[in-house]
């Protein structure tokens, strides 16, 4: 268990969550990534997330990719995270 990688990841989660709320949509399957962070499945969540995020076309700002990267990277799976679709990557609201 990597608790700061599951930390970074369950603050991703709940980003997209409160994205997905902000457009009055439910994207149920960011539950069972956190199921699986919970269930010491870190690196399958990392996988799961970028799936979810790709098929409910859930936008992903800069820093939140970030941080899930560095999370998959201490978990050995950075290489999943970049299948996030290009289209999806927003800048960071500060403009950085």
């Amino acid at each position: 268990m990597n608790s700061s990688a599951d930390d970074d990841i369950r603050a991703v989660v709940g980003a997209l969550k409160h994205r997905a709320a902000a457009r009055e949509e439910t994207a149920p399957a960011l539950d069972s990534v956190l199921d699986l962070v919970a269930n010491d499945e870190a690196e399958i969540a990392v996988d799961y997330l970028v799936n979810t995020a790709n098929a409910f076309r859930l936008p992903v700002r800069q820093d939140e990719y970030d941080r899930l990267l560095s999370a998959a990277t201490r978990l050995d799976y950075a290489d999943g995270v970049t299948e996030i679709d290009p289209t999806l990557l927003l800048p960071d609201p500060d403009g950085t």
